[in-house]
């Protein structure tokens, strides 16, 4: 007898609405969230949850250069029926999944960006036609269905799988998981009501755009905010991440008036400083619309095109997780400060 195939399963991460309820500087997938985007973060969950492949069915905005900023081998379809609802991008990463020979899909939505791996994964797991995440806030995707159910999805309308798992209860089976499955609809579901006071009591200020945080203090606290490359009036913003921590900003402060500034270009060196920028620049860019006309940012790291210029800029890049070198020299120099118990 010849054996029969393993199952496989295709994560499928349906980024093609419009959100017409963000009104932010850009499409709310590219609104800013952690160091990346809100779509970088869903796309990093689903590709790291260990399923056979990642589909992304796009739509209204083209995720092609954030998918390929993130080094996600990811299948990119389009939906061109986008407009027509979420019913019809279902149905196109469904049949791209069977064309590729998968028996089961995991669908997932783009602008949940806190959705675990580990919430994928098990939906993926359960032994079940349909199986719906159930977080602590009740039924949530990511939703697994089997390739016997595909043909009773609906072709039209907004909802989805709901129309089925409503029709077929007994098809569905709830898998408890952990994590955060809220969806990004407006700014104001970036951060916390707590973040925003926090941060317009640092900046003394409302801010000019919607942010996410990209790091906090071991209290909690904001420590680094996201900013879009735009503002709300289209100004162009150079500065990605924003060190707001009072105390980590007194003590670089500190560091740049010792010789901090010439101290990391010597030891860097400017060839590998414009490497940095121009990482930098790349990863901001990406998350304008293919389609913009009009300004843009310049520059690397806080707009700098050559050296280095402020040391906040580059560590609170760091924090947020990009591997920013000056910002790990500046790391070490604090580090070495505490271990000597110096008080910067």
């Amino acid at each position: 007898m010849v054996p029969s195939a393993p199952m496989t399963i295709a994560a499928v991460l349906l980024a093609a609405g419009a959100g017409t309820r963000f009104d932010g500087p850009t499409h709310k997938l590219l609104a800013p969230w952690g160091a990346g985007s809100v779509f970088g973060a869903a796309l990093a969950s689903a590709a790291s949850a260990g399923l056979d492949e990642v589909i992304v069915v796009t739509g209204a905005v083209d995720l092609t250069p954030v998918v390929a900023l993130a080094g996600v081998d990811a299948l990119v379809v389009r939906n061109e029926r986008w407009a027509d609802g979420q019913a019809m991008s279902l149905r196109r990463g469904m049949v791209e999944a069977a064309r590729r020979g998968h028996d089961a899909i995991v669908v997932g939505l783009g602008d949940q960006p806190s959705v675990p791996a580990q919430a994928w994964a098990a939906v993926a797991a359960a032994d079940s036609p349909i199986a719906v995440a159930r977080f602590a806030v009740g039924r949530r995707p990511p939703v697994r269905l089997a390739d016997a159910v595909w043909t009773l999805l609906p072709f039209t309308g907004d909802a989805g799988a709901r129309e089925l798992i409503a029709a077929r209860p007994d098809l569905v089976v709830d898998v408890q998981v952990d994590g955060d499955p809220r969806d990004i609809d407006t700014p104001a579901d970036l951060c916390s009501d707590a973040d925003r006071q926090y941060v317009e009591e640092r900046l003394g200020r409302r801010p000019r755009a919607p942010f996410a945080v990209a790091a906090r203090t071991d209290d909690g606290r904001p420590a680094v905010i996201a900013n879009p490359p735009l503002l709300d009036d289209g100004t162009p913003m150079p500065t990605r991440f924003w060190l707001i921590d009072p105390d980590l900003s007194r003590a670089i402060g500190t560091l740049e008036n010792a010789g901090g500034v010439n101290g990391v270009e010597a030891e860097l060196g400017l060839d590998a400083l414009a490497v940095v920028h121009e990482r930098a620049s790349i990863e901001r860019d990406s998350l304008l619309s293919t389609d913009h006309v009009g300004p843009r940012p310049s520059g690397g790291v806080g707009g700098t095109r050559v050296g280095v210029k402020c040391l906040h800029t580059h560590y609170a890049a760091f924090l947020a997780g990009t591997g920013d070198p000056v910002g790990a020299w500046v790391q070490a120099r604090l580090d070495e400060s505490s271990h000597h118990g110096e008080v910067l």
